[in-house]
């Protein structure tokens, strides 16, 4: 595909205003977008559809953290120690900000053997297929992905992102018959490609399963087919996700496909102003 012609930029323009969620959500993921044309190519922040935020408290202070979630709405830390989580929560409550706890799952090459392990169990059930988000996805497959990943709690990083444009990314969704969305999971790499620590580090989750599609390994097969694309594709080998304490189904799965929880946390921060319920995503 030729991608320098007056038709493609006029596609790109126009995903670049595919964005997913209730009206807060849409405005704090447009607001992230635009944050990401402004910062990109400083190491130091980490973009992979939602918010620009910091890599780790090293790349910038509290007040830096609290002026990019004051600005796009929400914002994070991506690894800050877990001796060092109470103080930084605290530090962005008195800041007017309501701070979000995620234990830090992570895991390197095992996490490759685990995918393969699970691709040898298990497979997709006849009355699905296997659809990847490019440039040409439709519209309404889109909508169709939104509305699923939704219902579960989960914001999808904006279709730019996700059809790949933008950065080293994948996303994977299993379809019924009907051309209904019934699962999905993606990955996309987070900190800056010259990050002096996470560099090589991509993000791995959107994991979402309609409740009637549930008990048949959907999350996990699609998650291990992304882990590998994004390995074969970009050579990605390194990959984390963030997991509320105590959500027993993502830690389950995070535990099958070889991820665990490390030393760090990642903080998310939001601005109740622009999402009332201090919530981006689950």
């Amino acid at each position: 595909m030729i991608r320098n012609t007056k038709a493609w930029r006029w596609v790109r323009r126009m995903m670049r205003d595919e964005f997913f969620g209730n009206d807060d959500q849409r405005a704090v993921l447009k607001r992230g977008r635009a944050m990401a044309e402004l910062l990109g190519k400083d190491p130091k922040y980490s973009y992979y559809g939602r918010t620009v935020g910091l890599v780790t408290p090293d790349d910038g202070d509290l007040d830096q953290l609290a002026a990019l979630a004051k600005v796009q709405g929400n914002s994070n830390y991506a690894a800050v120690s877990l001796s060092e989580t109470e103080a930084v929560e605290g530090a962005l409550r008195s800041r007017g900000l309501i701070p979000m706890h995620y234990a830090k799952w992570e895991g390197a090459s095992p996490v490759l053997s685990a995918a393969r392990a699970v691709l040898d169990a298990f497979s997709l059930p006849d009355d699905l297929h296997i659809a990847k988000i490019d440039a040409s996805t439709s519209g309404p497959l889109m909508a169709s992905m939104a509305e699923l990943a939704l219902s579960c709690g989960v914001l999808p990083p904006s279709g730019e992102v996700l059809r790949g444009l933008l950065r080293p990314a994948i996303c994977l969704l299993a379809i019924d018959s009907d051309e209904n969305v019934v699962s999905c999971a993606s990955s996309c790499a987070f900190a800056h490609e010259n990050h002096s620590t996470l560099a090589h580090q991509a993000w791995w989750g959107m994991l979402a399963t309609a409740p009637a599609h549930r008990g048949r390994h959907l999350s996990l097969i699609l998650g291990a087919h992304v882990v590998l694309e994004m390995h074969g594709n970009f050579g990605f080998s390194n990959f984390m996700t963030g997991v509320e304490p105590g959500n027993a189904p993502s830690e389950a799965v995070c535990a099958r496909m070889a991820l665990a929880p490390g030393p760090h946390a990642i903080i998310g921060c939001a601005d109740p102003d622009a999402l009332s319920g201090g919530r981006m995503t689950k």
